[in-house]
């Protein structure tokens, strides 16, 4: 199961280094990728597991949230500001309460789904591509967010397996304190040595994103776990050879996305 992982880290790494490099249109559309293939496996997921979901609705408003948010430049409610993002906030609730209103059979859970869903992947990583957008130091905050998630996973991994003894959470069994711990101090040493570094922001600053990112990034994971555990799925799918879906690679970020962004509006 290693080689797979590793294969798999060897390619995509790097493809995903010069992606957040570019910048601009061509991370956003990145970033939109990520959603859409998101949107799917959950769906997918849902299904499986006999969870009503408005496969239509999560898909329409999964993804027009994110490009109104792209075009608004996160401007929602601001005078000036085109407020496309404001409008299809609203437009999501509304539409898939509507929508349910014209299903043959009317379920609470179905629409419930359907907004975690829309609001746990769309709205959640797209502060993805806000990160990167985020002046003077977009760059290097997403390099450091990415980066230190996947140095924070490897060393909770291997640490893990080594010399975890307590586990973590009955969600996912093999995770235990002693990887959390290692991981949550990988954490907070990677970003503060890409602060080091680039010289982008203080080590303060980054010791602070370390500390969020070891606890968000790990909860983030056992989250998106409980959900495939809720529906009985190892993995959201098989896309990815020794990592599993998308939403598996990308799970520590659903928090950690947003979490970040805004302490970086507000700490910067």
């Amino acid at each position: 199961m290693l080689l797979p992982r590793v294969l798999t880290a060897l390619f995509g790494i790097p493809v995903v280094l010069l992606l957040i490099r570019a910048g601009g249109p061509a991370y956003a559309a990145f970033v939109f990728a990520i959603i859409a293939v998101s949107l799917y496996e959950y769906a997918t997921m849902m299904r499986l597991g006999s969870k009503p979901v408005q496969s239509g609705a999560l898909y329409v408003f999964g993804l027009l949230l994110p490009l109104s948010l792209y075009f608004d430049r996160y401007g929602a409610g601001l005078p000036g500001a085109n407020n496309f993002s404001g409008f299809f906030v609203s437009l999501t609730v509304i539409g898939v309460m509507t929508w349910e209103l014209f299903s043959p059979k009317k379920y609470l859970e179905r629409m419930g789904l359907t907004l975690l869903g829309i609001f746990m992947i769309s709205w959640c990583l797209f502060h993805l591509s806000a990160i990167r957008d985020l002046r003077p130091a977009g760059l290097w905050l997403t390099l450091l967010l990415i980066i230190t998630v996947w140095i924070m996973d490897t060393a909770a991994y291997f640490f893990g397996r080594s010399f975890g003894r307590r586990q973590l959470s009955t969600i996912s069994p093999k995770k235990t304190w002693e990887g959390a711990a290692a991981g949550f101090i990988a954490a907070i040493l990677t970003a503060w040595g890409i602060a080091k570094f680039s010289g982008a922001f203080s080590p303060s600053f980054a010791v602070g994103a370390g500390v969020l990112i070891g606890v968000f990034g790990q909860i983030s994971d056992i989250a998106e776990s409980m959900l495939k555990r809720a529906v009985g799925a190892k993995d959201s799918s098989n896309i990815l050879p020794g990592h599993g879906g998308i939403l598996d690679r990308f799970d520590s970020y659903i928090f950690l996305a947003p979490v970040i962004y805004y302490y970086a509006v507000l700490a910067l």
